[in-house]
């Protein structure tokens, strides 16, 4: 288990303790230690299996004790039996926006409801009406909101998806199987009903597989011809489909692209005499051999396409292609980082963890942006607390000239599209992300109008996460964001694609749009703790599949480079 890992199961304990109105402070004891896991900047597993993790601060010896017998003993029974103590349908209640700790505990100790399912016959029998804290207006809005997260069902989000596969893939290559990911998961889909894998089918192949997934704890394990499945409560559906070597290739093409783009690859194999389909390839009748899927896109009379790119739009196919596949953004082309939260506000760490962070990662550069003071649910910085953090960060810049420190913002764009400081304040900052946190109810015509107002704001740099979604979760606000995407890259206002896995925002359907009118990204992972970091490669195949270049990334830039486009409005 890595941190992130650690502090959920005590995030999940605390959360359990909480509902069932246990000691309250063993429940704030667990959460405590879930910030001082998420806070370290080494594996928490090397402290538990070879020291002492009672010397991190926030740990005793009780939590202590557990985290050892988690990763030690793989005893996860603490944590089974208080997920069998709460209503069965929980975890997916908690979804529900709006529905915090003490609601949940009113519906389940008045109503008896126990899940969604039940919350919704309750909402429509007028079960709620009455009922304190639940007024008519909310309880329409929560009907709504069960509906989509009923909707959600069977979807999972790209980090979780991807972290099974990476570890169905580790297990399956331990037991000496050649596998390779395909589908969804290899194009790097926001959302995830499944992962597929190919496995090349050769001796003892089939009994290592059976094995394999049939081992896994918890899982359900079936066979159908010559694939495998797994199917497990709390993971994505995993199916295995053996291939022979000399199909492994064409298969990993043909089930790798959407509908669409197969579609389109077929089409014009028929008008040059080339057919691909799941056993092979054959050029006027004659097998061809492939040694990987570049060759099958020459056979096409095109370049090799990346999976994450493969979603069936006409922009794929147009001659010249090849010039924006060469330039597409990697991780190597990124030099700094935007959009960085620290414990000044509604982070986990201090901004000297977070800055040692992105120089571990190889950044040259940070951007530091804790909340504004409107966000106060979010521990939002104070005019005092801003110009404290800006002298910290001096003193940083001074210590070390050789990686610099950005001061910014995330400023809330309040109803009326002003932001939550004056102009004397925000001038002094390297840059300002404005971001809409609140009244996410407003009407379509009104966001618009909110959003562009503060583009039009000469002190703001970037939009952030400029939909507003959370993925499986909650919708997109109301808003045009064509004509968002047209006001911004008039202004010259950089878009943020925002890398939390729950966001992934700006949607990489809306990226081709904005760049091609001359607008820069910067993908952030509106990072909250040093491993929050990484959530930087969701972003990037987001951006990738989005066409997004290295030349219009804001990352890709030098830090003096993107400290002048970033402040280039007001300078």
């Amino acid at each position: 288990m890595d941190n992130a890992a650690l502090a959920e199961a005590l995030l999940t304990v605390a959360e359990a303790l909480d509902f069932l109105e246990e000691n309250p402070f063993k429940a704030k004891a667990y959460q405590k230690a879930a910030r001082s896991i998420m806070e370290m900047g080494a594996p928490a597993r090397d402290i538990i299996e070879h020291g002492d993790i009672t010397t991190v601060a926030g740990i005793g010896s009780s939590i202590g004790s557990v985290l050892k017998t988690w990763v030690v003993d793989r005893d996860f029974s603490l944590l089974t039996d208080l997920k069998a103590r709460l209503p069965h349908g929980y975890f997916e209640m908690i979804k529900v926006p709006g529905l915090g700790m003490k609601k949940l505990r009113t519906l389940h100790r008045e109503l008896g409801l126990s899940s969604v399912d039940d919350l919704l016959a309750a909402i429509d029998d007028g079960r709620l009406a009455g009922l304190k804290g639940f007024s008519d207006k909310g309880i329409a809005r929560m009907r709504r909101s069960v509906l989509d997260v009923i909707g959600y069902r069977g979807w999972y989000l790209l980090d979780a998806a991807w972290s099974w596969m990476e570890t169905m893939i580790e297990s399956l290559s331990d037991a000496g199987l050649s596998v390779l990911p395909t589908g969804v998961c290899r194009r790097g889909m926001e959302v995830i009903e499944g992962i597929e894998l190919l496995c090349l089918d050769r001796d003892g192949a089939h009994d290592a597989v059976q094995s394999c997934l049939g081992d896994v704890p918890g899982g359900r394990f079936s066979r159908d011809g010559s694939s495998y499945s797994l199917h497990h409560p709390e993971k994505t559906p995993v199916k295995v489909w053996m291939e022979a070597e000399e199909s492994l290739v064409p298969a990993l093409f043909v089930t790798t692209g959407s509908p669409s783009h197969l579609e389109q690859a077929l089409m014009l194999g028929e008008r040059r005499g080339v057919r691909v389909s799941r056993q092979g390839v054959s050029h006027s009748g004659t097998v061809i051999p492939v040694k990987d899927e570049a060759d099958i896109y020459a056979l096409l009379g095109m370049p090799y396409l990346p999976p994450e790119v493969r979603e069936g739009r006409d922009m794929e196919w147009k001659p010249g292609v090849d010039g924006m596949l060469g330039g597409l953004v990697t991780r190597g082309d990124l030099r700094g980082i935007l959009h960085v939260h620290t414990s000044m506000s509604d982070g986990h760490a201090p901004l000297k963890d977070m800055v040692r962070a992105a120089k571990d990662r190889g950044y040259c550069w940070i951007g530091i942006s804790d909340h504004s003071r409107n966000a106060y649910y979010a521990g939002g910085l104070s005019v005092k607390d801003l110009k404290r953090q800006g002298e910290e960060i001096d003193a940083l810049n001074r210590e070390d000239p050789g990686f610099t420190i950005l001061k910014g913002i995330e400023s809330d764009i309040l109803p009326d599209g002003s932001l939550d400081y004056p102009d004397n304040i925000l001038k002094q900052l390297d840059f300002v992300v404005a971001s809409v946190h609140s009244h996410m109810d407003m009407d379509r015509d009104a966001m618009t109008e909110r959003i562009v107002r503060a583009i039009r704001n000469p002190f703001t740099s970037m939009i952030g996460h400029p939909t507003g979604r959370l993925l499986l979760s909650r919708r997109p606000y109301e808003v045009d964001m064509d004509a968002v995407v047209e006001e911004a890259a008039r202004q010259g206002v950089s878009l943020e694609l925002n890398a939390h896995p729950m966001r992934l925002d700006l949607d990489w359907r809306l990226i081709p749009s904005f760049v091609s009118r001359g607008g820069r990204l910067a993908i952030n992972p509106d990072a909250h703790t040093p491993d929050g970091l990484d959530d930087v490669r969701y972003g990037i195949v987001i951006a990738r599949k989005g066409f997004l270049t290295s030349r219009a990334c804001i990352n890709c830039l030098d830090a003096r480079t993107a400290k002048e486009a970033l402040a280039a409005r007001w300078s």
